[in-house]
Parts: C-alpha cells; sequence; structure tokens
C-alpha cells in the first residue's frame, strides 16, 4: 500500500492549506497497520477533544441554572414588632420574634416577658396579687381553679357527684372525696384533749384547734378581726385601704361604696320603711324583710351542703356550718325570691277574699 505524498505537518496532520486531513477517512488500513507513534497521538487527541466538550457543556448548564448577577440589593425591613419597635424583613422572622420575647405579656403595664415565671414574678412585685374576677358576682380569686369551683358552687344547680353510702349530692368531684375521708373513712375519731370534741381526721382536729383553743396574736383595728402572723395582717390592711372608702360617722364602720353606708345609717337614723305582711315588723333593710317573712311560710329553704341539715334563715346556716369542721366550701347561693312573691301574692288573694267575704255577711 503507497501513500499518498502531500505536504503534511507532522504534528496537526494537516496539509499546507490548512485542510483538515485523517489517516483513517483518507487511507484504507487497519489500525495494526499505522504506525505506533501515529495510533498514540490520535488516541490522545480524541481524549482531549472529549474533555473540551464536557467542559463546554458544563459550563452551558451552570449559565442556563443562575441567573447573572446584575447588583446585590439589601432586604426592606418592612415589618416592625408593635412592643419593641424592632423592623424584620419576614413574616415567618418576626413571629419567632415574638414567640421567644414576646411571649408572656403584662395586661396592666404591656410589658412582656419569655417565661411565664418571670411575668408572674413582674405582676407580684409591681401591680400586687393577680385576682380573677368572678363573671357573674362580685367575686375575686387569685386561683383559677378556685374560681372554677365558685362558679360551680355558686352559679350551676346541677349535682353530678352522689355519695355511694348516703346519697348525698355534691356539685364538686373534691367535695365529694372531703366528704367521704371526714364522714365514712371508718377511722375511729380523734379526741381533743382540751374539750373532749370529737373529729373524724386529723385536718379536722386541726382546723378544731385553730378555731376553738387557739388566739391569734395579730388583731385588725378595724374590723377587730384576728389574724395568725404580721404578713397576713398587712395584707388584710391594704384590703381595707382598696376596698373601703366610706366611714359611718356614728359608730366608725367601713364600707365599700356610698351606697352601702346610706342603708347602714337607716339603722342609726330610726328609718325602717319595710314591714311584714303578716305581722307588720318593720326593717330597715329589705334583705332583712325577707329574712323574717320566711319564718311565716313555714319552709325551709336553706340547707347545709355537709350535712343537708334545713334552716328557715340564712343566719341559722351561716352559724350551723361553722360548727362543721375543717376548711368549708363557699355558702351555696340559694334564692327566696319565688318563695317570697308566691308567699305575698296568696296573702292579697286571701285578703281579698276575706274582704267579699265580709262585705257580703254586711
Amino acid at each position: 500500500m503507497k501513500y499518498q505524498k502531500r505536504d503534511l505537518d507532522p504534528l496537526n496532520f494537516a496539509d499546507a492549506n490548512n485542510s483538515e486531513w485523517s489517516l483513517v477517512e483518507n487511507v484504507e488500513c487497519t489500525p495494526d497497520s499505522l504506525p505506533n507513534r501515529l495510533k498514540r497521538h490520535l488516541v490522545r487527541k480524541r481524549k482531549i477533544h472529549k474533555e473540551e466538550n464536557h467542559c463546554t457543556r458544563k459550563d452551558a448548564k451552570k449559565q442556563k441554572l443562575s441567573p447573572k448577577k446584575v447588583g446585590t440589593k439589601k432586604p426592606v425591613l418592612s415589618l416592625e414588632c408593635n412592643i419593641c419597635g424592632k423592623r424584620f424583613n419576614q413574616k415567618s422572622t418576626i413571629i419567632i420574634h415574638m414567640k421567644k420575647q414576646h411571649k408572656y405579656q403584662c395586661q396592666t403595664c404591656c410589658q412582656s416577658f419569655n417565661l411565664k415565671r418571670e411575668l408572674k414574678r413582674h405582676i407580684e412585685k409591681v401591680h400586687g396579687p393577680l385576682l380573677y374576677p368572678c363573671s357573674i358576682c362580685e367575686y375575686k380569686s387569685n386561683n383559677k381553679c378556685t374560681l372554677k369551683d365558685h362558679f360551680i358552687r355558686k352559679h350551676t344547680s346541677g349535682f353530678q357527684y352522689s355519695c355511694s353510702v348516703c346519697s348525698k349530692q355534691f356539685k364538686i368531684k373534691n367535695d365529694l372525696k372531703q366528704h367521704m375521708n371526714q364522714v365514712h373513712s371508718g377511722e375511729p375519731p380523734i379526741i381533743c384533749s382540751i374539750c373532749g370534741h370529737a373529729c373524724k381526721n386529723l385536718p379536722a382536729i386541726k382546723a378544731h384547734m385553730k378555731y376553738r383553743h387557739y388566739k391569734p396574736a395579730y388583731e385588725c383595728k378595724i374590723c377587730k378581726r384576728g389574724l395568725t402572723t404580721q404578713e397576713n395582717l398587712d395584707q388584710h390592711l391594704i384590703w381595707h385601704q382598696r376596698k373601703e372608702k366610706v366611714v359611718c360617722p356614728t359608730c366608725g364602720k367601713t364600707f365599700g361604696q356610698k351606697r352601702d353606708l346610706d342603708l347602714h345609717l337607716r339603722i342609726h337614723q330610726g328609718i325602717r320603711p319595710f314591714s311584714c305582711p303578716v305581722c307588720g315588723k318593720t326593717f330597715p333593710r329589705k334583705t332583712a324583710q325577707e329574712q323574717h317573712i320566711l319564718i311565716h311560710t313555714g319552709k325551709r329553704p336553706y340547707i347545709c351542703d355537709i350535712c343537708g341539715q334545713t334552716f328557715a334563715q340564712k343566719p341559722g346556716l351561716i352559724c350551723h356550718r361553722k360548727r362543721h369542721p375543717g376548711p368549708l366550701p363557699p355558702l351555696p347561693v340559694i334564692s327566696i325570691k319565688k318563695i317570697i312573691m308566691d308567699f305575698t301574692q296568696e296573702l292579697k288573694v286571701t285578703s281579698a277574699e276575706q274582704q267579699d267575704k265580709m262585705k257580703l255577711d254586711s
């Protein structure tokens, strides 16, 4: 086989006219028939060509994926925290900031805290004890659970729990537990070493000793109430300063509102505008008149929530409940308006009938 004579570049295998020339395309030969030097050069040339093509494709992909950066702009701080005034550029960032820094906020001075105990400490130190008011009456408590129990006892009528021994009904489960421990525990009674009074359990004997045989060391000069510690007395005096505003000029008794003082002054002035329709006895207040009328009705609407004993008047129930040992639940709310209204209507009907009868007889 003869090679065609041409002016070849020994390195690039190109002729003098710069036209590419390939041995494989122009010469019919097998790879074994090519010189070793020429074969090595062809392999190296193909390898370099592949690497160049791979690099160009990679650069093209990068250009498509990443747009050209014309200029970097700083993010605009458009969201502002309404508590501390700090500005943010994203909604998620300001939400995280509010949860961490202003999770618990004081309702009085709007100061915020990231821990609940810090808010509680701030309220007790700066604004005094936090009181939760009842939505119906004027009762307030520093404990939400106590307020909830008060609402159930005072402003609900359903008895959901009953004693399995004596069938006594209760509105709160804890009252039932206390009743079972005090009345149906089956343990022998504890006898007071001073007066011989028998108590059901240890808390009952402690309450008996405290209220019967222990004289408080501190006494309020305003209302003569006895307290066990100086701290309790100081808190009690603060209550007087906050709640009581007007004083009776005759006896020195204090009241929270002028209306209460005006009602109280009727006692000193001898004004008794409310009279009993049955016996004619007069009273300075309508509540006292209604309590008196209950005696004539013959009904006993006041029921002890501990032992079930009934009473015709509220003071009798109050005095009776003090005999029960241990901490007592608040006095149950009992409405007597309907009893008084029905009784007075019956009196009017009977009196009208008697008058008609007298007219017919005459």
